[in-house]
């Protein structure tokens, strides 16, 4: 039996009734064919006509032996009329309906010059003349002329009688048929040449899905999750004139400022969104949008516009990163808050706390806290080291498993180029964009070594304030505190893997793909990340 392919017919085929005429010339070839034979089926091609236009196609069946060579072979159901008056092909099916066909010989022409196209592409293909022939299979009908069928020669068509008792000899005949001799000789392709077919109209393909796209995808899991749980989260708060707000990185506290801040602005209040970081007031600003009587600073520029006479006040007033806020700004910030009618608002990371516990900033403030459980922003391999690093209530992770963090263990003075390789290969062979990727360093010093590098790779860089679309970030774990990235480069020496801090903004800034890379062997995050924290840090 010849080799086919495909092995067996789907499913598909076999329920099609317009197929009917193949799957018969599919089980006759499979029969009268032996093993030295190979027959691909229902074979499409494509090409580009000498106007610039495209084409397409199908070959019914390619039959091929080593030895002898490959035939192109359409086939028609039915019965078959020719007007030559017109220059038309008909078929007749089984309920008497006439129908308008291409012509069978011109189809099984094209696709024989299209596939040898594609044929001469693939590796192996021998550099001998290949004997090709074309031809037409009628299983249904006979003809009764015995010089021609229209306007080709009647060896070109195989017809019903010659289909059920020789069609091996029509096959070999086609084959054998005028063999040119002198420079023109040809012959089959041989065992190499089968392979080169089988490679260009047959090998099977298995389509990866790329970096980029399991990151979009991710992360679109990620906001789904989020919109539902600070929705839920916005309605609570409502309830009371003053709140702190506590939860881990990634549980969307800067989501849940900004969609307060929209709310209170769309309602006429006047509002003030605040933080430390430029860095963060800029993608602040950026998320929420111009309403009037909406005004997004930094506590540096609160404290000028506090300053002045007369100061302005507001209705609302959002503080994102309130752990980063020194004790004596707290009085600078009440003093901006409309006495009676003002709502407070302080999004606050115990994690991160450097001035003081929430308790003591909830007992300050005279606010009602409300603790923030679900970690939306990082996959669950991410934040199994986050919840190592991480002080404060308990918090479970609802987003996608994720890849593993990629732990990259070097010496310092071959970080950089560690680095670079990464993110070129990211961008390059991932087709990840520059955008996406933010690099985060323990210092400045590191951090402008980083952008040395990188600019040699050839690739665009720029810091946590500018972050330009078509550039990678580069910049320190501080600056970054309050921001994210798809994918996050985490350089660090000794030092900074010694820090629960520094560790924790660093690995948690990454929502779905984390690198680590440097010196950090036995260190608190080096035992994070392998699963175990030393009793004294963990508490």
């Amino acid at each position: 039996m010849a080799v086919m392919w495909p092995r067996v017919l789907p499913e598909w085929v076999m329920q099609d009734p317009r197929r009917s005429a193949e799957r018969e010339v599919y089980r006759q070839l499979q029969l009268v064919l032996n093993e030295d034979w190979t027959v691909y089926y229902s074979r499409p091609w494509w090409g580009i006509t000498p106007r610039g236009g495209e084409i397409d196609g199908e070959a019914d069946f390619v039959v091929v032996h080593p030895g002898l060579g490959v035939l192109f072979i359409e086939v028609k159901g039915g019965g078959i009329e020719y007007d030559s008056k017109s220059d038309t092909w008909f078929s007749t099916d089984r309920n008497g309906v006439r129908h308008r066909i291409k012509d069978p010989i011109q189809q099984a022409m094209s696709s024989k010059h299209r596939l040898l196209d594609k044929f001469k592409s693939a590796k192996g293909w021998p550099n001998h003349r290949v004997r090709l022939r074309h031809g037409v299979i009628f299983p249904h009908c006979e003809s009764k002329t015995g010089g021609q069928i229209g306007p080709y020669e009647r060896q070109l068509i195989c017809c019903a009688t010659e289909f059920r008792d020789s069609l091996a000899i029509w096959i070999n005949t086609r084959l054998t048929s005028y063999v040119s001799e002198g420079r023109d000789i040809e012959s089959g392709p041989g065992l190499v040449g089968v392979k080169a077919i089988d490679s260009a109209i047959a090998a099977p393909v298995r389509l990866s899905v790329p970096l980029h796209r399991q990151l979009q995808s991710e992360i679109s899991q990620q906001d789904e999750l989020l919109t539902g749980a600070q929705l839920s989260a916005v309605h609570s708060i409502e309830a009371f004139p003053r709140t702190v707000v506590e939860g881990g990185a990634g549980t969307g506290k800067t989501v849940i400022a900004c969609e307060l801040a929209i709310r209170y602005a769309q309602a006429g209040r006047a509002v003030l969104l605040c933080c430390m970081s430029e860095a963060l007031a800029r993608t602040l600003k950026q998320r929420v949008g111009f309403y009037d009587g909406l005004d997004v600073l930094t506590l540096a520029e609160l404290e000028r516009v506090a300053g002045r006479e007369g100061g302005q006040k507001w209705s609302a007033v959002i503080v994102d990163e309130g752990q980063d806020v020194g004790w004596e700004l707290w009085d600078c910030i009440e003093a901006c808050l409309e006495p009676k009618s003002g709502v407070l608002r302080v999004l606050f990371d115990s994690n991160q706390a450097v001035y003081r516990a929430r308790d003591d900033l909830e007992t300050r403030l005279q606010a009602t806290c409300f603790p923030l459980r679900l970690n939306l922003r990082n996959t669950q391999s991410i934040a199994t080291v986050t919840e190592k690093l991480y002080r404060g209530p308990l918090i479970g992770c609802a987003g996608p498993f994720g890849q593993p963090v990629s732990i990259l263990e070097v010496q310092p003075t071959a970080s950089n180029d560690e680095v670079a390789r990464i993110v070129v290969t990211l961008i390059k062979n991932e087709h990840v964009l520059p955008a996406d990727i933010a690099v985060l360093a323990p210092d400045e010093k590191i951090t402008k070594t980083l952008r040395s590098t990188l600019m040699t790779a050839r690739t665009k860089v720029c810091n946590a304030m500018s972050r330009d679309p078509g550039c990678v970030v580069v910049d320190t774990i501080a600056r970054f505190k309050g921001l994210e990235a798809a994918v996050v480069v985490l350089v660090v020496n000794r030092v900074a893997a010694a820090s629960n801090e520094l560790s924790y903004v660093g690995v948690s800034r990454a929502r779905v793909l984390l690198f680590v890379v440097g010196s950090f062997a036995g260190t608190l995050l080096a035992k994070a990340m392998k699963g175990g924290l030393p009793t004294e840090a963990a508490e």
